[in-house]
C-alpha cells in the first residue's frame, strides 16, 4: 500500500513579502514560488531614471494618473505578483483614492515598461506580459539594451519592434507623449 503525500504550496502574503529583508535582490512571486533577482547594472538604472523621469514630468503636469519604480508590486490576476521596471496607472482606475495605499495595486498597470537584463529570457518575458495582459495592462514597451530597440506590445503576440530612429509614443493611453528611443541610450553630455 502506498501513501500519496500532497505537499500544499505556499501561498505568500503581502505582509510576507513586505517583511523580506533588503537582501540587494528584488522579490516576486510567480506560480507561488517566490523569485529573486539580483539588482540590475548600472545602464539599467540610467535607462529606467531617464525614462520615468520623462513620464512622471509628462504624467504630472498633466493630471493623468501616476508613475511608479521596480519597487511597487502588482497583484496579477493568477496571483503572480510583479513588479515591473516602471509603471504607468492612469487616474481612472486611482479614483476614490485619496493617497498612495500602503498595499501592492490590485491589478496590472496601463503601461508595464521592462528594460532587459543579461539574464531575462524570451520565456520569462512572455510569461510577463501574459499576466500583464491577462490583469488589465494596455501597453508594454520592452527595451534591449543589447540591440538599443524597444518591442511596444498590445498583447503578448502583438508586438512590433522600433529602432534607435523611432520614438515611444503614448498612444491613446498618454496622448502627446514622445520619448526618442535613441536618447535612451545616448552617451553623457558633460561639457
Amino acid at each position: 500500500m502506498s501513501a500519496a503525500v500532497e505537499y500544499a504550496q505556499k501561498i505568500w502574503t503581502e505582509v510576507e513579502l513586505q517583511a523580506l529583508p533588503d537582501d540587494g535582490y528584488l522579490h516576486e512571486v510567480v506560480d507561488g514560488a517566490l523569485v529573486m533577482s539580483p539588482k540590475n547594472n548600472f545602464q539599467h538604472g540610467d535607462i529606467c531614471i531617464r525614462l520615468a523621469t520623462a513620464l512622471n514630468v509628462f504624467v504630472r503636469d498633466r493630471k493623468l494618473g501616476v508613475v511608479l519604480d521596480s519597487s511597487t508590486g502588482f497583484w496579477m490576476q493568477n496571483r503572480n505578483c510583479r513588479a515591473p521596471d516602471i509603471s504607468f496607472i492612469a487616474k481612472a482606475r486611482l479614483r476614490g483614492l485619496k493617497r498612495a495605499p500602503a498595499a501592492f495595486f490590485e491589478g496590472a498597470p496601463d503601461l508595464a515598461i521592462e528594460v532587459l537584463s543579461p539574464s531575462n529570457t524570451s520565456v520569462e518575458i512572455s510569461e510577463r506580459l501574459a499576466d500583464f495582459f491577462t490583469s488589465g495592462t494596455q501597453v508594454a514597451w520592452i527595451i534591449h539594451t543589447d540591440g538599443q530597440f524597444v518591442e511596444i506590445c498590445h498583447s503578448p503576440v502583438q508586438r512590433k519592434i522600433l529602432g534607435s530612429g523611432a520614438a515611444l509614443n503614448g498612444e491613446q493611453l498618454l496622448p502627446g507623449f514622445q520619448y526618442p528611443i535613441a536618447d535612451l541610450f545616448k552617451e553623457w553630455d558633460w561639457d
